[in-house]
């Protein structure tokens, strides 16, 4: 079998195709027919893709529960870069004197001597 009837084969088992006609080559040889391939999900004789499937939508449909504000962290430390929590994480300023961000990239907020990020 010659290269251009391997690759329309090929060509026409990938995309689903079917000849109308069986396709010969040129200056002789046999003619091939080529039946379409189905591409489908793969045997699943448990039906554990479908519950998989079925679990995912259901929990796509419930709304988010919605998180809680975390809570105030004490500050120990400020300078003119940044404030340091209890912990010792540094929240780095942001100019502004009151606004800084944490760690995690989060904005924060000064309250007194408690840092709340949102």
């Amino acid at each position: 079998m010659s290269r251009p009837v391997v690759f329309l084969a090929v060509t026409l088992a990938v995309t689903g195709a079917t000849a109308q006609a069986p396709i010969s080559v040129t200056g002789g040889g046999s003619p091939i027919t080529v039946q379409p391939v189905q591409i489908g999900r793969p045997y699943d004789s448990g039906g554990a893709a479908d519950a998989l499937r079925a679990r995912e939508q259901d929990q796509a449909r419930q709304p988010a529960v919605p998180q809680p504000a975390p809570s105030p962290v004490p500050l120990s430390n400020c300078t003119a870069g940044g404030c340091w929590d209890s912990q010792g994480k540094l929240y780095n300023s942001t100019g502004d004197g009151s606004r800084f961000i944490s760690p995690e990239g989060r904005l924060c907020q000064t309250n007194g001597k408690f840092i709340q990020c949102n």
